[in-house]
């Protein structure tokens, strides 16, 4: 190769090599120059990134926290026990013979129990137990219905109903309670309790009753080791 030639490419190269370094140079300068010409030394470049991700959103699981929140009152509201209606079906025995006192009574408990004052209420309890409560579980109290315009009947046995409104986890009533707000006593043969799935339930009683009884199932089984705790 002629000496010009190789001095003019070498002279080529270094001016290329020359003018990268400047040109990067440059674009750094202009890059952290800031505005108005002023030293970047004098006056420190203030990082806009830092700003930015303080801005951002938080960062905990908002959408977790409400989707478990959900899930949680949906549970709880599926696991509520369903209702339903059961019938209590009693059996009175009149007396055949009733002196002038008893005909008044009998007449005076008919109006009290019109108007709802005095009557003949009812309770069932379950033979399972309330794990809140440490007893058997209770029904709500129904009162016997019809039971005034009955009273003139002059037939032996009479039969007057009863509904409550139970839970369906309640289970099986081993016992039920009975009330009589009445002044004069009657005698009760047997109540049925119909409606459970487990089939009807009777309670033979065949006694007096005035003031507050209890009457046990005859397919009483958890229930006997807890009749310590049944009150009324």
């Amino acid at each position: 190769m002629p000496v010009a030639l190789h001095n003019q490419l070498m002279g080529f190269t270094s001016f290329a090599s020359a003018s990268s370094k400047l040109l990067l140079h440059n674009n750094t300068f202009q890059h952290n120059q800031p505005l108005f010409g002023l030293n970047p030394i004098s006056f420190p470049f203030h990082n806009t990134t830092r700003g930015t991700r303080l801005r951002r959103g938080p960062r905990f699981p908002v959408a977790a926290i409400s989707q478990d929140f959900i899930k949680t009152t949906l549970r709880v509201h599926a696991e509520k026990p369903v209702q339903f209606k059961v019938r209590a079906v009693v059996t009175v025995r009149n007396k055949i013979r009733e002196n002038f006192r008893e005909t008044m009574l009998k007449h005076l408990d008919a109006i009290s129990d019109s108007i709802g004052t005095r009557n003949v209420v009812l309770e069932l309890i379950s033979t399972d137990i309330d794990p809140k409560r440490k007893s058997p579980k209770k029904s709500n109290k129904a009162a016997l219905k019809n039971w005034s315009k009955k009273s003139s009947v002059k037939a032996e046995r009479v039969n007057y109903t009863a509904e409550f409104i139970v839970d369906s986890d309640f289970g099986v009533p081993g016992a039920i309670a009975v009330t009589n707000k009445h002044q004069r006593e009657f005698f009760l043969e047997s109540i049925v309790i119909e409606g459970f799935v487990s089939g009807a339930v009777p309670f033979p009683c065949n006694s007096w009753v005035q003031g507050e009884r209890i009457f046990f199932s005859n397919k009483v089984t958890n229930l006997e080791r807890s009749k310590h705790l049944i009150t009324i």
